[in-house]
């Protein structure tokens, strides 16, 4: 969501006259665009605002959730004169003139959601072959451990023809790939007055809304993320058996396989629910694949809570996933839990969880070696004459090919070797 919030940005402040530079040297204005999900995250903004400030630098802007959390504190770091939120980054374009021609030196918008925002998305906006469209934004789940829905605010659902309309318009300029972005996507309840469904008004859900981008022309893949696991349907199970264009892959956070650290954390399931749920989707569609989130060393977090995440990874086999030591975010409130870990613990439970989830990762890239399987191909690989693709599970995939024009092509790919973390074929 980041990424496509600063794809964004970079668009809007381009139709206000601004030309982008990559080199920070020659740069009059840096914005940095923030995650505060996790303190090395929000750390790391600071650091790189003193590498990157130059003496031609007249404008430093901070977006994001971190000044969304931190709000007038974030002025302590002297060299930052904008803030603003992840909800008002369609104003940045004036608030840079304001600073630049001295009418004020800093400015603080953390305001709550503006829906406007959608559509400020730049009218030379290009599009790549893989692009993203964000659908819903907030979370109303309140996992005790997630700044979020402090920063993000409530959920919202962006109406189904605004969201139409974008993909229309990528799709029209070259996307041939959507991934359609949420904090809880398949929560998405979206307002749809202009098709009806036997109704002139209503709203639709996440599956509704699938069937609809998928029947646009020129679309070839799309892939949504991320999921919360009580939100999983059998009617959006049905969606991937159903619908040509999606993907047999889907990213479906667990955080841990203990039902008390879950219940502590505020998930709203249980270990066997969320596993029971899996199968139900690998029994309709038996070539699904699944990706997830955990977090070691929650607070109170036992050897035997350790032992069960380590237990559900064995059953499930994830062909990747996203592991992370807890890390407290001030106002949420397990930052205030009693039996916080020890940071050893913490480190040294990542790294066996982390071996866990490499093991999975590797029989997956071997089981599929000798399978034929399309590759939408997205940039040059480290060697000369090599290229690097994504398959429908997000794996990468590495040719050599005499060819030069491969990229946002689909082609067919003979998988003959597997490594950790990528794949090597052949073009068929």
């Amino acid at each position: 969501m980041n990424m496509y919030d600063s794809n964004i940005i970079s668009n809007i402040m381009k139709d206000a006259g601004f030309d982008r530079t990559y080199d920070s040297s020659s740069a009059e204005i840096i914005i940095f665009y923030t995650c505060n999900v996790r303190e090395k995250a929000a750390q790391r903004v600071f650091s790189n605002i003193g590498l990157l400030r130059s003496e031609n630098t007249k404008v430093v802007a901070v977006g994001g959730c971190v000044p969304q959390a931190e709000k007038d504190e974030i002025f302590r770091y002297k060299h930052i004169n904008i803030a603003f939120g992840p909800h008002a980054y369609h104003m940045l374009p004036t608030y840079v003139s304001r600073i630049l021609s001295g009418e004020t030196d800093r400015i603080l918008d953390v305001t709550p959601l503006q829906p406007q925002k959608f559509n400020c998305c730049g009218s030379e906006r290009t599009a790549s072959h893989s692009e993203f469209v964000t659908i819903q934004e907030g979370c109303d789940n309140y996992c005790t451990y997630c700044i979020v829905p402090y920063t993000r605010g409530k959920e919202y659902s962006r109406p189904v023809a605004d969201v139409i309309s974008e993909v229309k318009m990528l799709l029209a300029r070259g996307a041939q790939e959507i991934t359609l972005l949420g904090q809880n996507v398949n929560s998405y309840n979206g307002e749809a007055p202009y098709i009806n469904i036997g109704k002139p008004k209503g709203t639709w859900n996440f599956g509704r809304l699938l069937h609809e981008v998928a029947s646009l022309d020129g679309l070839r893949r799309l892939r949504y993320t991320t999921s919360h696991p009580k939100d999983i349907t059998a009617d959006l199970m049905k969606q991937h058996a159903q619908i040509e264009a999606m993907v047999p892959f889907v990213h479906i956070p667990v955080q841990s396989g203990s039902d008390k650290i879950l219940k502590l954390m505020n998930r709203r399931h249980t270990a066997q629910e969320y596993i029971d749920k899996l199968k139900a989707f690998r029994d309709i569609c038996p070539d699904i694949q699944f990706s997830s989130d955990f977090i070691v060393g929650f607070p109170t977090e036992t050897e035997d809570d350790f032992e069960g995440t380590l237990n559900l990874v064995r059953e499930v086999r994830y062909i990747c996933a996203y592991s992370f030591k807890y890390s407290p975010r001030n106002g949420t409130p397990a930052a205030t839990m009693d039996g916080q870990v020890p940071d050893d613990i913490k480190i040294r439970r990542l790294s066996v969880l982390q071996n866990e989830l490499m093991k999975s990762q590797r029989a997956h890239n071997e089981a599929i070696v000798g399978k034929t399987m399309e590759v939408l191909f997205d940039k040059v690989g480290r060697k000369g004459g090599q290229y690097v693709g994504k398959n429908v599970y997000m794996q990468s995939v590495v040719v050599a090919s005499n060819e030069t024009d491969l990229i946002g092509k689909f082609k067919m790919v003979l998988i003959e070797q597997a490594f950790q973390n990528s794949v090597f074929g052949s073009l068929i």
